[in-house]
């Protein structure tokens, strides 16, 4: 805004009242000349009454431009108005406010007008007094400039070497995983001079799997098991009597119940005293295929071998506490057959169901 304003015409101010006179009265004491234009189109600094050079636009008539070094600096000029937009803002300021004033001045009685120049005259000579401050301050301004060059400057190199630190300190952490590890030496040339290492931990056979038994070694073990579950059977393991009927082949026995279920068994061990284990479980009982396919019964048989492993362990155990429970093979028909029976007692209340809402 400052560059579009004219500075009040000297016609303007003579035409004014007595407040006009005392105001230009005022600067005239105040100012001793404006600059004028030289022949090489540089500008003349202001003079106060005492000779001495002012500012203008916040930069000495006598000062040079900046050195070298002080140019390499940033240049901050941020939150900062030229000394001449002030001025120019000032001067329109007042020039309008003294318009205004001989405008209502005539509407007004003598006492009212006397009160209102007054108080213009000491309101514009408090602002110009201010002004008058600035640029005398405004000298000092290309010191205050280097001042605030330098500070951000450092703040710059300051910025630059937290940010070196930081990349140090990043290329730090990440060395080790980059590292390199000196070339095993010794233990090249024993397995060249060997060839095998033998230095390996003793722990590291006992994760490696064994070998594959071949077919032959695979017939003669399943033959040794089912070698083992014969004389287990023939010396006194008690069987139930429903369940004689079975056989002995691959390693493992075969219990069948007519009607009921068909269990696999074998043994993991050659102790006499360790539980059966349980191969798989089958259950000859079903359900009526009559019924629709909501009302079948479900069986499920992972659930049953489960518990029947759990029945066969917990008699193991007791068998060796105390010879009164019953042994393994008759607690595990009893579950089986128990199990069986259910699912023969589900299927008949289920047709009844069906027969009772069919009538």
């Amino acid at each position: 805004m400052g560059h579009d304003m004219q500075r009040v015409p000297s016609t303007t101010l003579s035409g004014s009242n007595s407040a006009s006179q005392t105001v230009t009265s005022h600067m005239d004491t105040r100012h001793a000349a404006s600059s004028q234009s030289l022949p090489n189109g540089t500008s003349q600094a202001y003079h106060d009454e005492r000779g001495q050079p002012w500012m203008q636009n916040g930069a000495s008539g006598g000062d040079t431009a900046l050195s070298d070094s002080d140019a390499d600096l940033p240049q901050v000029d941020t939150k900062m108005i030229p000394l001449s937009i002030t001025i120019s803002r000032l001067i329109t300021y007042a020039y309008t406010e003294l318009v205004t004033l001989v405008d209502t001045l005539p509407a007004r009685t003598e006492a009212d007008r006397r009160s209102e120049i007054l108080k213009y005259t000491d309101h514009m000579t408090d602002m110009l007094t201010k002004l008058l401050v600035l640029v005398r301050w405004a000298k000092h301004a290309p010191q205050i400039q280097k001042c605030q060059n330098a500070i951000a400057y450092l703040d710059s190199q300051n910025r630059y070497f937290d940010c070196a630190v930081d990349s140090i300190y990043a290329a730090f952490m990440s060395m080790p995983g980059v590292r390199m590890r000196n070339y095993d030496v010794g233990n090249a040339a024993e397995i060249l001079s060997t060839g095998s290492y033998q230095r390996l931990p003793v722990a590291i056979k006992r994760m490696v799997p064994p070998p594959k038994l071949s077919k032959h070694q695979v017939r003669e073990t399943l033959e040794a098991i089912s070698g083992i579950i014969r004389r287990r059977i023939l010396c006194g393991e008690p069987v139930p009597l429903a369940m004689r009927r079975y056989v002995i082949k691959n390693g493992r026995i075969v219990f069948t119940v007519p009607g009921e279920f068909e269990a696999q068994l074998t043994l993991l061990q050659y102790e006499d005293n360790i539980p059966w284990h349980i191969v798989s479980v089958r259950v000859l009982v079903a359900g009526d295929p009559l019924l629709p396919s909501e009302q079948q019964i479900a069986v499920n048989t992972r659930q049953i071998v489960e518990f029947a492993q759990q029945i066969l362990v917990g008699a193991s155990t007791q068998n060796q506490d105390s010879s009164v429970q019953p042994p393994q093979l008759v607690q595990l028909y009893d579950f089986l057959h128990q199990q069986c029976f259910t699912v023969l007692l589900e299927t008949v209340y289920k047709q009844a169901s069906v027969l009772r809402r069919a009538r």
